[in-house]
């Protein structure tokens, strides 16, 4: 039997030293969202819960699915010239004829919280940010706070997304690790994923990852969710997965609430260097 990977242990550690500290002002986290999704509706509502524990006012802008993208980006930049609004969120996905990120640039510099604008994120990639992208920090609190060593293993990551692929790819790279990058479409996935010491997977598909892709003493940090039959699932098949492997992340309670820990944290810190 694996052992169980919970964030929300390490999250309310983070939350509490968060409650902790004292701004310069009332910290406003704004969140917008365009269209309905009930993951989104749930990750939303966790976060708004999440700031209220630590004195953050949360606002979330919704748009109804046809809303046009001029609409949201002007709604975006309002909030970007706000001196009330301290950090802002785009809840993604957004609709298929949105240009995402063109949306995304809307968002300044000093209030990217999530680092998804392509300033935020080029300096992340250059390792001139003094944050990190929320769930990349997450996933490395997490191998810290169990003790598990990446330095010398090989780390497969799954998938290449701006929330979770990417920046954890270039998190690794900061760090020298030894990893291999893959996706969905990847021919002969599994001869890559049982190589993996450490497999990280952020796709958003179910069950995309059976045991039988699985070595045995790797450790999983699944990062992926979505809804299956209506339940929120990650992207391993985690009843077959946690029988065989060292270790996995459960989801939800896994990488989930640490994630939003840390975007919260972005929020005190870029009052301290940003502003």
């Amino acid at each position: 039997m694996a052992k169980l990977l919970y964030g929300d242990k390490i999250a309310e550690e983070v939350l509490e030293e968060l409650a902790k500290q004292k701004s310069k002002r009332r910290l406003k986290l704004a969140v917008f969202q365009v269209g309905e999704s009930a993951v989104s509706a749930q990750y939303i509502a966790e976060k708004g819960k999440a700031a209220e524990r630590v004195g953050v006012q949360f606002e979330l802008v919704s748009f109804p699915k046809g809303t046009s993208q001029k609409k949201v980006r002007e709604a975006v930049q309002e909030a970007g010239k706000s001196s009330r609004v301290s950090g802002i969120v785009v809840q993604l996905p957004l609709p298929v004829k949105f240009n995402t990120q063109e949306i995304l640039d809307a968002i300044p510099l000093e209030k990217d919280v999530d680092v998804l604008s392509s300033r935020a994120f080029g300096l992340f990639a250059l390792g001139k940010l003094p944050i990190l992208p929320p769930t990349a920090h997450a996933i490395m609190l997490l191998l810290e706070y169990y003790n598990i060593a990446w330095q010398g293993k090989h780390i497969v990551v799954v998938g290449a997304g701006r929330l979770v692929g990417l920046p954890a790819i270039l998190s690794l790279v900061m760090n020298k690790a030894t990893f291999t990058s893959v996706n969905e479409k990847t021919k002969s996935l599994a001869a890559f994923t049982r190589q993996a010491d450490i497999l990280i997977s952020g796709v958003g598909k179910p069950k995309l990852i059976k045991s039988s892709m699985l070595k045995k003493e790797v450790v999983v940090v699944d990062a992926g969710t979505s809804l299956d039959r209506g339940t929120t699932t990650g992207d391993v098949d985690f009843n077959s997965a946690v029988e065989k492997v060292r270790a996995i992340t459960p989801v939800p309670g896994g990488v989930g609430p640490l994630t939003i820990a840390c975007l919260l944290s972005n929020l005190f810190a870029v009052e301290k260097t940003l502003l």
